[in-house]
């Protein structure tokens, strides 16, 4: 039995996330091999090789890149989340993924996993905004790419290397590989901006937010063409 099965250790391992995160998404129901064998949580090993190749996939994703493609424009896709409750980045991230409108095609599991793959080995969380997407090693995308903003309700412990607990978040889920990757640059480049952030932390809403975003993203790309 033991050649056949793995404990919840042994899948967080293989998962990169954490065990509290295993039972988590066992008690949503949310691992369909899961069997409970004297008492303990059991999975076929075979069964867990089938779904991560499933559901990881290594390629860039689908469609056409969009080189151009901005901060604003993957907000205006994506959506702007108030008062998100959560104590700690697990139930945070599972509250936002929840209050996400979709119409099925989102594969909410995989893209928490994917995400606190890359979590575990650093936190994103700098200055009290978390910029978080999936690691490249588990890559989810989507027909589109797109952010999600959202502010949380009380500041969580997301163990970023600052000490500062999070405040904001920002998902950042791609179309491929190239577009995440420049969204993630250029957020993060918004983020280093104490304009910025100022201006996020008021919470404004939802308008008057992609003004200020796409007013200082546009600041930022002029004042870098001017530097190159």
């Amino acid at each position: 039995m033991d050649k056949l099965f793995i404990g919840v250790r042994e899948l967080a391992g293989k998962m990169g996330i954490s065990e509290k995160t295993i039972y988590r998404l066992l008690s949503g129901s949310q691992i369909p091999f899961a069997v409970k064998i004297g008492g303990q949580w059991r999975f076929r090993i075979d069964a867990v090789d089938n779904w991560l190749s499933a559901q990881y996939r290594s390629d860039q994703g689908t469609g056409r890149i969009n080189y151009g493609i901005t901060v604003f424009q993957a907000l205006q896709n994506g959506s702007v989340l108030y008062r998100i409750p959560g104590k700690d980045r697990d139930e945070a991230l599972d509250e936002i993924l929840a209050a996400i409108p979709h119409d099925g095609t989102f594969d909410i599991l995989n893209i928490k996993v994917s995400i606190l793959a890359r979590e575990s080995l650093a936190s994103s969380c700098l200055v009290g905004f978390a910029c978080m997407t999936g690691g490249s090693e588990r890559p989810v995308y989507l027909e589109r790419s797109l952010i999600i903003l959202a502010f949380l309700e009380e500041p969580a412990d997301f163990k970023a290397l600052d000490g500062e607990p999070c405040e904001i978040i920002f998902l950042v889920l791609g179309a491929n590989a190239v577009e995440q990757a420049i969204l993630d640059t250029r957020l993060r480049r918004l983020v280093m901006d104490d304009k910025f952030t100022d201006a996020i932390r008021k919470q404004p809403g939802r308008r008057e937010l992609l003004q200020d975003i796409e007013q200082r993203e546009n600041i930022l790309l002029l004042a870098k063409k001017r530097i190159s």
